[in-house]
């Protein structure tokens, strides 16, 4: 009985600290990436990722009902700002930093206590169809649990993100065909 426990203890402190020490060597950032082609003009793409409000039509983060929304500064590209209160995905807000037109957005993310993050889209128009990339950089893992969670990450959101652009491909081409349901400003 004294062996199996002190074979039990063992493994336990193994685990331990194998749960301690392989965080120091893990990465702090993760970048999660999704690519999806879009038949529509690259202006037209472009134009609905720089709204903010319009993110509201296709983002994969609105089904959150208890979530509300503040829009602040220009309604469109750099100094655009959207920031938000919910009770399921937690607090926090996003800005526009860096816009090229019909090529580039990127965008500075704050969860609050979660951390930070980084979104880059990009934008290739080839034959009337557009490329899209969405590219999210979560920055400064916190060690243990963050660096842990980072291991995963990339399999935990790519979905998400691919869902996005999903939405965002059903909504754009259906404004391109003028179907009734388009919302107009």
């Amino acid at each position: 009985m004294k062996a199996s426990l002190r074979l039990t203890l063992q493994i336990i402190a193994v685990v331990f600290f194998l749960f301690l020490v392989v965080p120091v060597f893990l990465p702090p950032d993760v970048t999660i990436e999704s690519s999806l082609e879009i038949n529509a003009p690259v202006e037209t793409v472009f134009n609905e990722v720089n709204t903010l409000k319009d993110w509201e039509k296709w983002s994969p983060f609105e089904a959150d009902s208890t979530m509300v929304d503040n829009y602040s500064g220009p309604d469109k590209g750099v100094g655009a700002r959207r920031s938000w209160t919910s009770e399921r995905l937690g607090n926090g807000h996003m800005m526009i930093i860096n816009c090229i037109p019909n090529r580039l957005i990127e965008i500075k993310l704050d969860f609050g206590t979660p951390g930070t993050a980084k979104g880059r889209w990009t934008f290739a128009e080839k034959q009337g169809k557009t490329k899209v990339e969405w590219q999210l950089h979560i920055l400064n893992l916190k060690y243990p649990f963050g660096k842990w969670l980072g291991l995963v990450m990339d399999k935990l959101m790519k979905p998400v993100l691919a869902k996005g652009l999903h939405q965002l491909k059903n909504e754009v081409e259906k404004q391109k065909s003028g179907s009734p349901e388009k919302k107009t400003s």
